[in-house]
């Protein structure tokens, strides 16, 4: 198999931490394609445990949802800022709690094909209040739910985002004991 060539890449647009990047490649058969890509960076979720079995889920409006979703605490990384302590700060920002322990339970891509966003979930325990103000654009409902709650969320469909339902799944299949 012959292998693809990158031939240019250059951003188009950027407002606040994102980009819409077009990359040019040559292609395994010899012919050029032009790829649009999102950059958004390093983003991560947080499945924090208030308690043994008991996690804090945050509630937002979504506006392309156009209404509420039950999320894990996350966000993007700062640049040049290490995954966990990305996740320490939006654990604070959103939840209002500093992790004692910070645990990756697994890296991810959201959207290999035309997102370039790097997901990192870890889980947080020994949680202690310690909270940072939140973005100015955000406003959360926060809720605490038995574990076994959260994974049957995830499984009906009562949980949609991408980063919540890898976090919870990934941790209800490999990390539970």
């Amino acid at each position: 198999m012959t292998s693809w060539t990158p031939l240019s890449s250059a951003v188009r647009y950027a407002r606040g931490r994102l980009a819409l990047r077009e990359d040019t490649w040559r292609l395994p058969d010899g012919s050029e394609q032009v790829y649009p890509v999102l950059v958004a960076g390093v983003a991560v979720g947080i499945l924090p445990f208030v308690e043994p079995d008991r996690v804090l889920l945050v509630r937002q409006y979504r506006h392309l949802l156009r209404g509420a979703s039950w999320e894990v605490p996350g966000g993007g990384a700062l640049p040049g800022e290490d995954p966990e302590a990305a996740a320490q700060r939006e654990l604070r920002e959103e939840a209002g709690y500093r992790a004692a322990r910070m645990k990756l339970l697994t890296r991810f891509y959201p959207a290999n094909a035309y997102l370039d966003e790097t997901a990192y979930c870890f889980v947080a325990t020994g949680l202690t209040p310690d909270p940072l103000p939140p973005d100015e654009d955000e406003f959360f409902e926060r809720a605490v739910f038995p574990i076994d709650e959260a994974i049957r969320m995830t499984l009906v469909g009562e949980i949609t985002e991408s980063y919540t339902k890898v976090a919870i799944l990934q941790y209800a299949l490999t990390a539970r004991g």
